[in-house]
């Protein structure tokens, strides 16, 4: 105990107090502490930094979320009918004047609930018929003879969000009322082309009843400023016209285009027959949104379409009023995927967060037993065990807690986006734990006063009843989260994230059940063998110190998580490349679009000379094949071609001569459900306007040119004639989609889509929140990696003296430099090997006991999973998680390799500082 009686000094001067304790602990031991200080802020800073990241990658992904789905879905647009009928004419007119529009889109953007706010700025109000009118002048195009119809729209803004290139902007009619049958429009540059107008063209329109309409001269073609702002993306056809279909049978395509009026100019569409109504179109304003914020856009959105804040748009813009908007499903969507992605992200948190616990407690525990003595001879001397703890808990409190609240101060410095809740309780946990360890450990080790230290090796330390209720407590644990797992599956987001870390821990458990009197086991068969090292090795093994239990439980919790984690991603990415030759049929494919269309005789060719193309197979679909009243997809193909592609692709492939004919039926490929309805006999089946009578010769679950939905395949040789072409199936790589897509066109006007398997396989990966999501959990796993090697290595040089000094005595006695370093490099072996072994069955158990609770076909394709442009994937695709190789064996055979690279070159350090004698070689040393 300290002395604190003064002690005197000559010639009269004062007493001097003794230095305070502290510091001269800290100044006795000042690499200790630093170390110390060291690991606590690197720890402290992960532990804030990485739920600060996840709330950042989720925050910028929901964003991201926003724009991708762009303007045309996320718009949320407020509708109100044309005004009451039984007003008069002027009253009809002020009612949709642009102050009245105005003075709505103010009022309602203040009614949007929390969290979703409305962009004011961007906010557009406007007019429009509902039903178009139809374009009666000869001169405008007609695909299939039929005439071009029309959207008329009175909006304002269009000086702000346009530039005039020919002509002037629209003005509108003085006085202009429902009784006006002419006013000035403008166009933008593509339904100019589209529907060959210019500057001075008058379009006369008809009802589609055929009643007359107003007639419209367009004074000035325009150039959209940002395309895809809200302001012409919420509506494309305000921009871009586009073909369109007829309901009848067969379908026709024809125009669809946009006529823009002044604001002014809303009255004239009051005297149509098209039921014109008032809309105000709001954007989000994202920039304030969060990650936290994704639960409450889904209630704030089902607020508006139909509920209380539904009620008070109501007030303002008329009892009618309603809210269309499609941001609800795209918010939706990513929450979805952020749920299916939540318990892979929170293994690899639980997973550091595990290691870096055991990473502490072993720090922590090797500076406690560092000053075993001293705290033995204090507890001999009378020193109380509480003043011993509390002692020890202040020294290390004084290292620990300035460098924890640095880790907290960088973290926010480097991610200032995210919670601080979440990283204050961790950094918290942190050091609560580091100061908690000390103490215990000197009130487990020193309740008694004790005159020598015990052994404290694996094989001293036998099983005793709170190891087994340790254990006991594990097992009961592990096998709770299973259970979750088995009956909740994918919702139960904890016992997902648990799981693997339980499973773990387990086996880390029983290895250090099995593993010393499996040493000690080794070591007797290696007493009988020639020679001492492999015996010396394995007894020294089996005697390690009891400390080893934090570094193998923390390699096994690592490696465990590594291979989980590691077997998602493997997954996710073959899933990604089998569901992108699902979607394509082929590396690249190109489609005619619209009912009936078929691509020019000369596509073919075309495709085939262009660069990287290696082959080219030419298929006829006919997607309204019938069998009695069931509905399929027929394709007329060129069996062998068509056959080797299916092989080549792995997409239902079938021998040729098995599309033949027998008995006067034609063989055919058939989906499941098809073949299932057909039977095995012959069939008549309606195909490309004939009737043709078929036999199913094969059945297989999937084909190249059919990507979904029931299908039927037939040799066009057979078929009694030639159908059209309407799909290109590209073996090799086209430079890009638009030069596929031009060359399919082959010069004429029919509409094609061209998509490529690289480009498909990319959408599935575009998310922001899957990539962010992905390194967050690297991020996880290469720390939990980085502490557990830090682990594994303090636990090899831990014992380094001792095994210094007993290579040492050994030398002395004949040992040699190669056998002494092939010693400790077998007396390492053990522990590594046995982690190895265990990371990889505890990784293959966790993955086989949770994998089946894990979307990987949400996981993997993410917001495209039904497929984009043409891309579409089965709903039968369902790809299942199963252990990854790799992901297994890298992780273990790097613990193996660190252990051995470890081991040598600190025992190659060891022997070149040990003294030699005069005119000796390290060779020929003893």
């Amino acid at each position: 105990m300290t002395d604190h009686r003064a002690a005197e000094s000559g010639g009269g001067r004062g007493h001097r107090v003794p230095a305070p304790l502290l510091r001269t602990r800290l100044r006795a031991a000042p690499r200790a502490a630093l170390a110390l200080a060291v690991l606590v802020g690197v720890i402290a800073f992960l532990a804030a930094a990485l739920p600060r990241a996840d709330d950042t990658v989720g925050s910028r992904a929901l964003r991201s979320a926003l724009d991708t789905a762009g303007p045309s879905r996320t718009t949320v647009e407020l509708t109100a009918p044309q005004p009451s009928l039984a007003l008069s004419p002027h009253d009809r007119a002020a009612a949709v004047s642009p102050d009245a529009l105005a003075r709505v889109t103010e009022r309602a953007a203040r009614l949007f609930p929390a969290p979703l706010a409305a962009d004011v700025s961007g906010a557009v109000a406007e007019v429009r018929t509902t039903d178009q009118l139809v374009g009666t002048d000869p001169g405008l195009p007609r695909p299939e003879a039929v005439p071009p119809r029309f959207s008329i729209h009175a909006l304002d803004g269009l000086a702000e969000h346009s530039r005039v290139v020919d002509g002037r902007l629209p003005r509108a009619p003085r006085d202009a009322t429902e009784n006006t049958r002419a006013a000035e429009a403008a166009v933008t540059e593509a339904t100019a082309r589209a529907l060959h107008l210019r500057v001075g063209s008058t379009v006369h329109t008809a009802h589609v009843n055929g009643a007359p309409g107003p007639e419209f001269t367009v004074s000035g073609i325009l150039r959209t400023l940002e395309p895809g702002s809200p302001y012409w993306s919420a509506d494309s056809q305000l921009r871009t016209p586009g073909l369109a279909a007829t309901s009848g049978k067969p379908p026709s395509l024809y125009w669809s285009a946009a006529l823009l009026l002044p604001a002014k100019a809303a009255p004239v569409l009051l005297g149509t027959q098209t039921q014109p109504e008032l809309v105000w179109r709001f954007a989000p304003d994202t920039d304030g949104l969060t990650g936290a914020d994704a639960d409450g856009l889904v209630r704030a959105t089902a607020s508006l379409q139909n509920g209380p804040a539904a009620l008070r748009l109501r007030t303002v813009a008329g009892p009618t009023a309603a809210v269309t908007t499609g941001l609800g499903a795209v918010v939706t969507g990513h929450t979805q995927l952020r749920d299916t992605l939540r318990p892979l992200v929170t293994a690899g948190l639980t997973g550091a967060a595990a290691v870096a616990a055991l990473v502490l407690t072993a720090a922590a525990a090797v500076l406690t037993r560092r000053r075993g003595g001293e705290l033995a001879l204090l507890r001999a001397r009378g020193a109380g065990l509480p003043a011993l703890a509390a002692r020890t808990a202040a020294e290390t409190a004084v290292c620990a807690l300035p460098a924890a609240a640095l880790g907290l101060l960088l973290a926010r410095l480097a991610l200032p986006e995210g919670r601080d809740a979440p990283a204050v309780l961790a950094v918290a946990a942190v050091a609560g734990l580091v100061c908690a360890v000390p103490p215990l450990l000197v009130l487990a080790g020193h309740r008694v006063p004790r005159v020598h230290d015990e052994r404290e090796d694996l094989a001293a330390v036998r099983p005793g009843r709170r190891r087994l209720v340790v254990e006991a407590t594990a097992v009961l644990l592990t096998a709770g989260s299973l259970v979750a797992l088995r009956t909740t599956g994918a919702d139960s987001t904890a016992a997902i994230a648990v799981a693997p870390v339980l499973t773990a821990l387990l086996g880390a458990l029983l290895l250090l059940r099995l593993t010393p009197p499996l040493l000690r086991r080794a070591a007797r068969a290696a007493a009988r063998l020639r020679g001492s090292v492999v015996f010396l090795a394995l007894a020294r093994a089996g005697r390690a110190p009891a400390a080893t239990v934090f570094p193998l439980c923390a390699l096994v919790i690592a490696l465990t998580t590594a291979a989980f984690g590691g077997s998602v991603l493997a997954g996710t990415t073959d899933a990604r490349d089998r569901a992108a030759v699902l979607a394509t049929g082929a590396d690249a494919r190109a489609d005619a679009l619209g009912s009936g269309a078929r691509l020019a005789p000369g596509a073919e060719r075309t495709v085939a000379a262009l660069p990287g193309v290696d082959a080219v197979t030419a298929v006829a679909a006919d997607r309204d094949a019938r069998a009695g009243d069931a509905t399929f997809t027929a394709v007329a193909v060129p069996a062998d071609a068509y056959a080797r592609l299916a092989r080549s692709t792995g997409l239902g492939g079938f021998a040729p001569d098995e599309l033949g004919t027998r008995s006067g039926a034609v063989g055919a490929v058939a989906s499941p459900q098809l073949a299932r309805r057909l039977g095995t006999g012959p069939q008549e089946i309606e195909v490309f306007g004939r009737t043709v009578t078929v036999r199913v010769a094969a059945v297989r679950t999937t084909t190249p040119a059919v990507p979904a939905g029931a299908f039927l395949v037939l040799d066009q040789r057979r078929l009694p004639a030639r159908a059209g072409v309407t799909s290109l199936l590209v073996t090799g790589a086209p430079a890009d989609a638009q030069a596929l897509e031009r060359a399919a066109r082959a010069g004429s006007s029919t509409p094609v889509r061209a998509v490529l398997r690289s480009d498909v396989r990319a959408q599935y990966a575009s998310s922001s929140l899957q990539k962010g999501s992905v390194l967050v959990y690297a991020a996880a796993v290469a720390a939990a990696g980085a502490f557990a090697a830090l682990a594994l290595a303090l636990s090899l040089l831990h014992d380094a003296a001792a095994r210094t000094a007993f290579l040492g005595r050994l030398r002395t006695l004949g040992l040699g430099v190669r056998q002494g370093r092939y010693l400790a490099l077998l007396e390492a072996v053990p522990l590594a090997a046995t982690a190895a072994v265990g990371g990889i069955v505890t990784g293959w158990a966790a993955i086989a006991l949770a994998g089946p609770a894990i979307d990987l076909r949400l996981l993997a394709l993410g917001p495209a999973r039904t497929g984009q442009d043409g891309a579409a994937v089965p709903e039968e695709f369902s790809p299942h998680l199963s252990a990854a190789p790799a992901a297994l064996a890298l992780p273990a055979a790097a613990v193996l390799v660190l252990a051995a690279v470890v081991t040598v070159l600190h025992t190659r350090r060891a022997g070149d500082r040990r003294p030699r004698s005069a005119g000796q070689t390290p060779s020929e040393r003893p």
